[in-house]
């Protein structure tokens, strides 16, 4: 399954990817999700993404765990802003 993800972010595009690069190997073997697309708008104010999911309950788990929560706050994501839209194939 592919869903479309937006968060916004405060820290900037470079923050919040080197995070997002660090978390990619256990994204993958933890949560059986991988980015497809990952990127920002022009202002690096929000970042947007194409993920595959092996499904939508792992992934939603892995990403709300406390650890997972607190290293993307840390990075300057707004959690509460995130939005994830499932997409069909």
């Amino acid at each position: 399954m592919k869903a479309y993800v937006s968060v916004n972010i405060t820290k900037g595009w470079d923050t919040w990817n080197e995070m997002a690069e660090d978390l990619n190997s256990e994204m993958v073997s933890v949560a059986g999700m991988k980015f497809i697309y990952k990127g920002c708008d022009m202002d690096e104010n929000k970042v947007h993404m194409i993920l595959e999911f092996e499904s939508m309950e792992k992934g939603g788990e892995w990403l709300t765990s406390p650890d997972i929560l607190q290293k993307r706050i840390d990075a300057g994501a707004d959690v509460e802003s995130t939005v994830i839209i499932p997409l069909k194939d």
